[in-house]
């Protein structure tokens, strides 16, 4: 395995996230979140350097620019991609808010009964 580079450490989760390269609309999961970006689980690959509008299904949503960083066959779905979206210039409020869903689905996902 490769080194990983990456600044923030990523959170897996299951959530529905729509996205746009300003041609198509696209509805699908994210499988891992973190402040520097996210990787979608797509039905069609995306080019490296595609510009892409994502916007979360949380309440309230939230809406970021992302640029495509790499695409690759899924391993656990092989009818799907995996895409690397690296966060192109956060707000404070969006890296504010991102943090936000990070915290909550660690909480949710370590409670104890």
């Amino acid at each position: 395995m490769g080194i990983d580079h990456r600044k923030h450490v990523r959170t897996l989760t299951q959530l529905i996230v729509q996205y746009s390269d300003r041609r198509l609309f696209f509805t699908e999961f994210i499988s891992n979140l973190s402040l520097g970006g996210v990787c979608i689980t797509a039905s069609k690959p995306l080019e490296p350097g595609t510009r892409l509008i994502i916007t979360s299904s949380t309440q309230p949503p939230i809406k970021v620019k992302g640029i495509v960083s790499w695409t690759k066959k899924s391993k656990k779905n092989k009818l799907k991609y995996e895409i690397g979206v690296r966060f192109d210039k956060l707000s404070q409020d969006q890296k504010a808010r991102i943090s936000d869903i990070i915290s909550s689905i660690y909480w949710e996902t370590n409670q104890i009964d």
